[in-house]
């Protein structure tokens, strides 16, 4: 096969271009791993000399560039050392699972053994959020990280020290607290208040807004009286469809051309139609009375459920 000088030189551009890029990656990858090694020379020399809290950052540095046990579990027992105990957790956790995929089992154990021994002398933060709280797009963090909902009222290790909670949703006012969690195995509740609306942002309830529950109630009512329309306008073709074949039978019933078939058949079909027009229209409308008899007025009393760590409670809300 010919190649011409232009190609064959394009493919050489090409694949040294490709070469220089994989041995700038190999490269990088050593500079990396040699970093990572000075760092992780130097914090255990701080380490050595007593010097912990200067030790940490060093570990830490080195964690970034290599993913190995080791550097993870120097680093988890400086945490420690310094009673951060729910990072040294983290990085224990982290120590085991690259220990178990590279199939280092000493380092595994080790790492398992010090979660084990620090689990009973975890700080707890629970930061509970009541159901009167629960305003719509509430998002809450945690020392600057969002807080998952599936993490509200649930104990999370947190280092012993002062965590700012904040709260905010959109068209209230935001909330927030600098909350000290302090002592080892102690667990510390956090509760986020209503937050105010702020002026202008919702409407005043009146009573005469609806709902999402009413809207859709409507709008299953809509579809109910459509269907009761589908259904009666195929009825009455056919009433007529069998009043035309009719015509067209003989004293036994029984078609007499190819014309009372086809009228036979159509007057068959409109009635099945109009059959399930009605069903279904009926459903609609039995949902939408469903839906509106249920749906809660504003003005009117209603019961809500708030729950938190401490357990369970209701509250009757409204007015007379």
């Amino acid at each position: 096969m010919f190649f011409s000088p232009s190609f064959r030189q394009g493919l050489l551009l090409i694949g040294g271009a490709t070469i220089l890029s994989l041995a700038n990656a190999r490269s990088a990858r050593a500079d990396d791993k040699a970093e990572a090694q000075l760092l992780f020379e130097e914090g255990k020399a701080l380490v050595a000399a007593g010097k912990v809290a200067e030790a940490c950052p060093k570990f830490e540095a080195a964690a970034q560039l290599s993913r190995t046990p080791g550097v993870r579990l120097n680093l988890a027992d400086c945490w420690e050392r310094l009673g951060r105990t729910a990072s040294a957790l983290k990085r224990f956790r982290e120590a085991q699972d690259l220990a178990e995929a590279v199939g280092d089992t000493p380092a595994a154990d080790a790492a398992r053994d010090r979660q084990a021994r620090l689990i009973p002398q975890l700080t707890n933060l629970i930061v509970s959020v009541p159901g009167e709280s629960a305003a719509p797009g509430l998002e809450i963090t945690r020392d600057g990280e969002k807080l998952p909902p599936d993490q509200w009222g649930t104990p999370t290790p947190v280092d012993p020290g002062p965590h700012d909670i904040t709260a905010k949703a959109p068209g209230r006012t935001g909330w927030s607290v600098k909350q000290a969690a302090v002592g080892a195995g102690s667990t510390v509740t956090v509760t986020v208040p209503p937050l105010r609306v702020e002026d202008g942002a919702e409407p005043r309830p009146s009573g005469g807004g609806l709902g999402t529950q009413r809207i859709l109630a409507l709008t299953s009512v809509g579809l109910g009286l459509v269907g009761v329309g589908v259904g009666s306008y195929f009825g009455v073709v056919a009433a007529s469809k069998k009043s035309d074949y009719t015509s067209h039978t003989g004293a036994n019933g029984q078609c007499l051309d190819s014309a009372c078939q086809t009228l036979s058949h159509d007057a068959s079909v409109a009635g099945t139609t109009s059959t399930i027009a009605f069903v279904a229209g009926g459903v609609f409308l039995a949902t939408g009375a469903v839906l509106w008899f249920t749906a809660p007025n504003r003005n009117s009393p209603h019961i809500t459920a708030a729950l938190g760590p401490r357990g369970a409670g209701f509250s009757l809300l409204g007015g007379w």
